[in-house]
């Protein structure tokens, strides 16, 4: 998992070499996705990091990037492969942009939370 805030050994020693170019608050906010203006997105929480993929399946070749766990927005739902994890089953795949980048990329729906689990049908389109 990546560090979600810079530590203050690291704040110190950036400030010592001269790299530090902002104020130490602003380089320790999390890094929250922020919804992008033309899209019409829901915000929905992920319980772990996991890979994304290019299509709705956790085949390793479809392997994108990474969504980290927290709160991240998404576009739609559809049918895809069925995988198993954090204690569900279900066959569908949320578009979402991850963490690295990588943009209208797929993650199963059975690593979000429980309320998100349950109604993420009901509060997102299908693509």
């Amino acid at each position: 998992m990546r560090p979600r805030f810079l530590t203050s050994a690291l704040l110190a020693a950036l400030a010592t070499a001269g790299l530090m170019v902002a104020a130490p608050q602003a380089l320790a906010a999390p890094q929250v996705p922020h919804s992008p203006a033309s899209a019409s997105t829901y915000n929905l929480t992920t319980v772990i990091d996991q890979w994304t993929h290019w299509s709705p399946d956790a085949n390793t070749s479809s392997h994108a990037g990474t969504l980290y766990r927290g709160t991240s927005y998404f576009y739609c739902w559809t049918y895809g492969a069925t995988y198993s994890n954090n204690g569900h089953t279900d066959n569908v795949w949320l578009r979402t942009d991850d963490d690295t980048g990588n943009r209208g990329v797929y993650v199963s729906d059975v690593n979000l939370d429980l309320w998100g689990w349950q109604h993420d049908q009901q509060v997102l389109p299908q693509c």
